[in-house]
């Protein structure tokens, strides 16, 4: 063994679908006095693709997606080449043949049919299939093993706590001499989300979850997923407040996990022989951009996760911003172990960083990278970088604009004398133009089907545009579908449309964005109302299947949760599509001294670039910005990344990739 870090243990914690962003870290202070202040927290740790089964194999393999090939949560995870090639390469292997002893408990991969217990497991208790609290079976040391609903003897975050520490108590009570590898591989905070009944009444007012980018929708300049996002519906957002109150009630039982665990090292005098790590397999959200719920975006909420270590050497309670991820703990752990790491690995040895940020030089370490690969999906053969650009500015352009001068303040009054135009805002959040009609009696709001006779101002035509905008009359924005979710605005078929602008606040059909329902009185209306339910989407025989071709829908109502607290009968069924076949990248996300930027090709020829110095919660899609040599640059730089293997994927996510990039055409 490597005679630095001879006979050190090593545990790993993993998280499903723990966030950063939303908030979650603040609610487990047992576990930050345990890992932030005696370690190091990396505040731009990220995943390198926010699905569960593929980031899980990179943890345990330090391997790009495009390298282990286990694209998605279906048939190839778990599949054929993760059984046959890269399982029997897997992390406990190598560290088994070193001499350790090693033990998983909890969540493996989401296709895992606990029919054999994995290469380079001594000790062995593997869910089968996805996550649960409740009603799951395990194989435990090649015993499938069925639990039922009992709290006290059955709930899987506990079950994972109780035979971790099991398995430490017999580690040294039996004298075994070797170091151990413990995973430890919590369900929590995945749904459905069942909290231990001492901790069902908490939160009850958490609201951290409402970002500055939760429920800001509809976002025409970006993918094509939300561009047709709009606003959440009330009873969507209370679903969004419930769901974050009982993720954050999950996450206490691994908080109290997390200190039983250090609690029985220090039994035994093994807190300060000790690595541990703890991270997720990726981040959430939770209403932003309108999203009721899910991961898989290249944004912040769904890639960036906690991510600690602390253990013999490691400094106490400082903030690295330097970029890791996922794949270096492969490298980290069998460094520490004395295990050779693989040519083949991607990712690199966290201890490295650390030298560096304790400015060893003496150690001749490499200067750590500034850029992680994002990638969801396989990759197919795309137009060249400068023709997807320039389509995409032609498309979104002109939104931009017309978003920019109807900001201004002299746009959104009311038509009065002299004035040619006006701005308005539709329900969902979209600006239209209407010109000012002159010598026009000022309307009179009459009943719903008087309205249309209302003559305030009318809707703009081709030559309104011309005027405003040297632009065409209609916007397009979105393409063309027969698909929408959220609210969204009314279609108009003919060329002028008029609406008015009443005093009484009656309702019409362009009422102004801040012109909505009250979230309590909504939700309050749906308890009294018998009826209410016929008005939901799986209340139609049509629709109950909640099925959307080439989409990921679900569908949410009273019999989803089956522990408090529960979602009310009263406020009904829906049906929601949180991610599409289309939702397809590739992404840089870099990270120095001067740069904090996200850069994104989609497989529709989508790109998209954030800088979050000036917009932290990507806002904005500034890549009409980017100088065309910039565009390219970066484009160069994500095609040589989506091919990496090895080392020099660490060649292109460093400063000097350039340099890297001297004899290749």
């Amino acid at each position: 063994m490597n005679a630095e870090h001879h006979g050190r243990n090593i545990v790993l914690i993993i998280t499903d679908d723990q966030d950063i962003e939303l908030g979650s870290m603040d609610e487990m202070p047992k576990t930050l006095k345990i890992l932030k202040e005696k370690g190091v927290y990396f505040s731009s740790g990220f995943v390198t693709t926010p699905i569960c089964c593929p980031s899980r194999t990179s943890i345990l393999t330090g391997k790009y997606v495009h390298n282990h090939n286990v694209h998605t949560n279906n048939c190839n995870c778990s599949g054929m080449e993760w059984k046959f090639k890269h399982e029997p390469n897997a992390l406990p292997v190598h560290l088994q043949r070193n001499g350790y002893r090693t033990a998983y408990f909890g969540k493996y991969l989401n296709e895992y049919d606990g029919s054999y217990v994995p290469a380079g497991w001594d000790h062995w208790l593997g869910l089968v299939k996805n996550s649960k609290f409740y009603n799951y079976t395990v194989n435990f040391n090649g015993e499938r093993l069925r639990y039922g609903n009992d709290y006290e003897k059955d709930y899987f975050t506990d079950l994972v706590t109780n035979k971790s520490i099991e398995f430490i108590h017999e580690h040294y009570e039996n004298n075994f001499s070797q170091p151990f590898l413990i995973v430890i591989s919590y369900p929590a905070p995945h749904g459905p989300e069942d909290p231990a009944p001492k901790y069902a009444d908490m939160f009850m007012d958490k609201s951290s979850h409402r970002t500055l980018s939760w429920n800001y929708a509809p976002n025409p300049d970006k993918q094509w997923i939300l561009q047709r996002t709009g606003k959440m519906d009330p009873v969507h957002v209370a679903f969004t407040d419930i769901l974050h109150r009982r993720r954050l009630q999950t996450l206490q039982s691994v908080d109290e996990g997390v200190h039983q665990l250090f609690s029985v090292l220090r039994e035994f005098n093994q807190v300060s022989n000790t690595y541990a790590f703890y991270t997720s397999d990726h981040g959430y959200h939770l209403g932003q951009f309108g999203l009721i719920k899910g991961k898989n975006m290249p944004y912040e909420f769904d890639i960036r996760v906690p991510y600690f270590v602390r253990g013999p050497g490691v400094p106490r309670n400082i903030t690295v911003r330097h970029p890791v991820a996922n794949i270096d703990l492969f490298p980290t752990i069998l460094s520490i172990g004395g295990a050779k790491v693989p040519n083949d690995t991607d990712g690199r040895n966290l201890l490295e960083l650390l030298k560096l940020i304790k400015d060893e030089k003496s150690a001749n370490v490499e200067p750590w990278r500034d850029t992680i690969l994002i990638e969801r999906g396989k990759m197919p053969k795309l137009k060249r970088i400068r023709e997807r650009f320039l389509s995409q500015k032609a498309k979104f352009g002109k939104e931009a604009r017309l978003k920019n001068e109807c900001s201004k303040p002299q746009w959104q009054t009311n038509c009065e004398p002299g004035q040619s135009w006006r701005c308005f805002k539709t329900a969902d959040d979209k600006w239209r133009i209407y010109k000012c009609r002159d010598n026009r009696k000022l309307c009179e709001c009459a009943e719903p089907r008087e309205r249309r006779h209302a003559e305030n101002f009318v809707y703009g035509n081709e030559s309104v545009y011309d005027q405003f905008l040297d632009e065409s009359y209609e916007l397009n924005i979105m393409e063309d579908t027969n698909w929408k979710q959220g609210l969204f605005g009314h279609k108009f078929s003919t060329r002028f449309k008029r609406s008015c602008s009443c005093a009484d606040n009656k309702t019409h059909p362009l009422r102004s964005a801040d012109e909505v329902v009250e979230e309590e009185m909504f939700l309050q209306k749906l308890i009294n109302k018998k009826e209410s339910k016929k008005k939901n989407l799986l209340n139609y025989p049509e629709r109950a299947a909640c099925l959307v071709p080439q989409m990921n829908c679900f569908s949410h109502g009273a019999d989803h949760w089956r522990t408090p607290p529960l979602w009310p009968d009263s406020y009904g069924n829906f049906c929601f599509c949180q991610n599409s076949n289309n939702n397809t990248y590739w992404c840089l996300r870099t990270v120095n001294e001067t740069h904090n930027l996200l850069y994104c090709e989609f497989v529709t020829d989508f790109i998209s670039y954030y800088d979050l110095n000036t917009d932290p919660h990507q806002l904005n899609n500034s890549v009409f910005s980017l100088e065309p040599a910039v565009l390219e640059e970066l484009n160069q730089r994500l095609t040589l990344l989506k091919a990496c293997r090895g080392a020099s994927c660490e060649a292109y996510s460093s400063r000097n990739w350039k340099s890297y990039t001297q004899g290749k055409k």
